[in-house]
């Protein structure tokens, strides 16, 4: 019999058993429950049934923070009781899901959950793959960004792995994704189809704001198509945020009709299809058919490094350039700092310019090299034309490794350094010809050499030395400039068309660049022509101006002048070398190249001494024309006039009437007093001058020769006659004379002397050596005084002769040399055969004697015997004067 306390252990035992059929049997029908709270849980209006599966119905359900999956693994162990649960329901519905703070919107029926909060809305379906759960989303939306998503799930128990792949869509953008999660690690990769709008795809890549937003600003195309974005990141469970790992952070886009607007002063750069690549938190844009403005750049290249550090942030172009370098592509240069202001008038070249532009702050970097073609430079609208060359620069200097240069007056090569910080440069011209000209006309030749240049620039202009030919080109404006030469002598070799007369001097030449021009300076002239009564000149100050092509040149003071246009030298109050100056002018004619025999020069000069050799003039007024080879001079003293014509080498000077001031300058002799003169002389350096000197008044005086020719008249007895009144301490006075005489290099032959005085006449003929100054003259002395007491004291051969005329004449000869001569008598014989009619008396001097002595005289026992030679001219012929 059983026992009570086992029926009712029994009892007891069977209860739950009881109430679970009972609730099964009302899970079967369907329970409902207005309010229901257990264990932290909240749930309101439930409606749960029981068929093959559970159905779940409810208004609100609250589940409490404690039961939701939290860690670094709450995802994960989220999705694995959310694939757990659903193997136990067919069908649930939750208007309001309370979890960790966060409302949704719960519908899982048919194996389709739909899943919605305020940020998203989802909709997929869910497969059980026995360890492996997939969830397909044909529809994700995240309100906030108005993201539409479509795609699947996958996860997978054994490795904890999450999978997702699908599309996605925002306006203006649209593409696909893919997304895998194991641990904390997410792998990610999108791309998208074409777009219009650069902020939505940006929008995709981490960036600094300051990166972002000169993207936005400054890149433009038509349309961008991404091809992909891909990288890793971290997933912290604890906020819900993806932390990417921007190292791994990698892209590229495509884009059509790229424009960079990279500096807002210059054109932007254009490309008709662009590839832009992310690497390494920098972005490179490949471009297709760059441009800048119409200037093609075939291979230019642009990148955006640093997007993630805004202080780094840089922008790099790579440009390179064939074609002509011409002022839009300077600009470049110009907008970072290169001032160049050398540009190609024609001709192609290749270009490849480096630029490091920071987008924060610093210093622009620049780099280049230019391979410049044959063609033509131009700099300040002036044009030079070379044979090529090669320029590397930088920020801060340019190289010049070679620039042929090839103008018809300047050829050579060019290279050296320019420092820009420093503002100076040095170059080396090795110049294989120089050319330089001045009215048309080249006045340097330079060939084969090296020229050395110092350039500085600043606040005051620019400045060019050159070193090697102590010269500055200075351009202290924009449009003036300034040439100073330290050193003339530099330059003297290779002056043309300009006598090499100067050994030394300065030059300063200044004014606008087109003229007119200011020259002046100092010149130093060794063998000038012009010479005071303080010696040569040379010392030249001057100063000269450039008008109309021609030049206007001034020197001491005014006292000399001179026109090129007009050909004519100014000379007022400077003596002159004449032989000298005409030597250059001729000189002058040669090295200028002037074929043409009509080559005109004129001198005008004033209160001037002029000397030709030993020929000096002095003049009042003169003046010297050249006209070809033919040289004439005429100059006026007073009322005296001088005519001085050289043609060839024959040379004639003709004065007449002339008074002693410009007599005893032109043939260096002032024992002539108060008479007038005629100067006739003609002939050539080579064989030799001869001339005559008409004599008409005056008086012979002051002349050692003289006065000791009549020191022997007083001491010679036999010579007493002739100390008065012809001859006397106060000089011989003379009523007329002609000399005729030969100059033959320093030797002047006197060949005849014959002056005609109020009561003497003396004539006769001689040599002097004008380089030793020794004397060689004979000459024959008459008086005409009658016989006194003396005459018995008197021989008859030997110094006196006595002629028909009761005339006395006796013969004196001169030796020595000028500064001391030698005056002894000289027998009367074969060397006086002229006059004739002093021949004429020697011949007929013993008959005449004969006669007068049978009037009284003693005969001499010193009588010579005279030889009467056949021919002698008539005593009645008169000298020729």
């Amino acid at each position: 019999m059983v026992s009570r306390r086992v029926i009712i252990w029994g009892i007891i035992g069977l209860f739950p058993l009881i109430l679970l059929l009972t609730f099964w049997a009302n899970l079967r029908h369907g329970i409902r429950v207005d309010r229901l709270e257990f264990a932290g849980f909240k749930v309101e209006r439930l409606y749960l049934k029981l068929d093959n599966r559970l159905l779940l119905h409810a208004q609100k359900v609250r589940i409490p923070r404690s039961k939701t999956p939290q860690g670094p693994r709450a995802l994960q162990k989220g999705l694995e009781r959310l694939h757990r649960a659903l193997e136990f329901f067919d069908d649930i519905a939750i208007e309001d899901l309370g979890i960790a703070g966060h409302s949704y919107r719960l519908i899982y029926r048919d194996k389709i959950l739909y899943l919605k909060s305020p940020d998203f809305e989802a909709a997929g379906m869910v497969y059980d793959r026995g360890k492996e759960m997939e969830v397909q989303f044909p529809l994700v939306r995240i309100l906030h960004y108005d993201i539409t998503l479509s795609g699947e799930l996958h996860y997978r128990y054994r490795d904890s792995r999450i999978l997702a792949s699908g599309f996605y869509h925002v306006p203006d953008l649209s593409g696909s994704f893919s997304v895998s999660r194991e641990g904390d690690e997410i792998d990610f990769r999108i791309d998208s189809m074409k777009t219009g709008s650069l902020k939505r795809l940006l929008a995709l890549v981490p960036m600094s704001r300051e990166a972002r937003e000169w993207l936005e600003d400054r890149i433009s195309a038509k349309s961008y198509r991404l091809e992909y974005l891909q990288g890793r990141g971290r997933y912290e469970e604890a906020t819900g945020t993806f932390h990417p790992d921007l190292t791994t952070l990698q892209g590229a886009a495509r884009l059509q009709n790229l424009r960079i607007l990279f500096n807002d002063t210059l054109l932007p750069i254009t490309a008709t299809k662009a590839r832009v690549v992310l690497q390494k938190g920098n972005l490179y844009f490949y471009l297709d058919g760059p441009r800048y403005g119409k200037r093609r750049l075939a291979g230019a290249r642009a990148a955006l490094l640093q997007l993630y550090d805004p202080k780094r942030l840089t922008l790099l172009l790579r440009i390179h350039y064939k074609g002509r370098i011409d002022w839009q592509i300077l600009k470049i240069l110009h907008a970072y700092g290169l001032k160049v202001a050398l540009g190609q008038k024609s001709g192609q070249s290749e270009a490849r310019v480096d630029l490091d532009i920071p987008l924060a702050e610093g210093p622009v970097k620049l780099r280049g090299v230019v391979r410049l073609g044959k063609g033509m430079l131009e700099f300040h609208n002036r044009q030079l034309r070379i044979g090529g060359g090669e320029l590397a620069f930088t920020s801060h200097k340019v190289v010049i490794r070679a620039l042929r240069i090839e103008e018809k007056d300047l050829q050579g090569t060019l290279k050296g350094r320019i420092d820009l910080r420093r503002h100076q440069a040095k170059l080396i011209l090795n110049a294989k010809r120089i050319r330089l000209k001045a009215a048309g006309r080249p006045v340097v030749s330079m060939e084969k050499q090296s020229i050395p240049l110092e350039i500085g620039w600043g606040t005051e202009g620019y400045r060019i030395r050159l070193p090697s030919l102590d010269a500055s080109l200075i351009f202290p404006e924009s449009k003036r400039f300034r040439f100073e030469i330290d050193r003339l002598s530099r330059w003297m070799p290779w002056l043309q068309g300009i006598p090499k007369v100067f050994r030394d001097g300065k030059l300063k030449v200044e004014g606008p660049l087109g003229g007119p021009y200011k020259i002046s300076g100092t010149l130093l002239w060794p063998s000038t022509p012009f010479y005071t009564r303080s010696g040569p000149v040379e010392r030249f100050p001057f100063q000269a101006k450039i008008l109309n092509g021609a030049l206007l040149f001034e020197a001491l003071g005014g006292k000399i002048a001179f026109r090129s246009d007009q050909r004519v030298l100014h000379i007022d109050g400077l003596n002159v070398n004449a032989r000298r100056l005409l030597k250059i002018i001729e000189e002058n004619k040669e090295k200028t190249g002037a074929k043409s025999p009509k080559l005109q020069f004129s001198v005008l000069g004033s209160k001037s001494i002029i000397r030709y050799g030993r020929y000096v003039l002095i003049t009042d007024n003169y003046r010297l024309d050249l006209h070809g080879k033919k040289i004439r001079f005429s100059g006026t003293l007073g009322n005296d006039n001088v005519l001085l014509v050289k043609e060839g080498e024959v040379l004639n000077i003709e004065a007449r009437q002339i008074g002693d001031r410009m007599l005893h300058a032109l043939i260096h002799f002032n024992g002539l007093r108060g008479g007038r003169y005629t100067l006739h002389l003609s002939g050539t350096e080579a064989k030799g001058y001869t001339g005559e000197i008409l004599i008409e008044g005056g008086v012979l005086r002051d002349i050692k020769a003289y006065n000791d020719m009549i020191a022997l008249f007083n001491t010679v007895p036999a010579l007493l006659s002739f100390s008065d009144p012809g001859f006397s301490k106060k000089g011989f006075e003379i009523k007329k004379g002609r000399i005729l005489f030969t100059l033959k290099g320093e030797t002047l032959q006197i060949d005849s002397i014959l002056l005609e005085g109020r009561s003497a006449t003396i004539a006769g003929k001689g040599t002097v050596d004008l380089q030793s100054k020794a004397l060689a003259i004979e000459l024959a002395i008459r008086t005409a005084r009658k016989l006194g007491k003396t005459l018995g004291q008197i021989p008859l051969v030997g110094y006196i002769l006595f002629g028909k005329d009761k005339s006395l004449t006796a013969g004196v000869k001169i030796s020595g040399t000028l500064e001391k001569p030698k005056v002894t008598t000289n027998p009367v014989g074969e060397a006086l055969l002229y006059p004739l009619e002093l021949l004429k008396r020697t011949l007929t001097a013993p008959m005449n004697l004969e006669q007068e002595s049978q009037e009284g005289a003693e005969p001499s026992s010193t009588e010579p015997k005279t030889n009467n030679k056949p021919g002698t001219p008539s005593t009645k012929e008169k000298p020729n004067y």
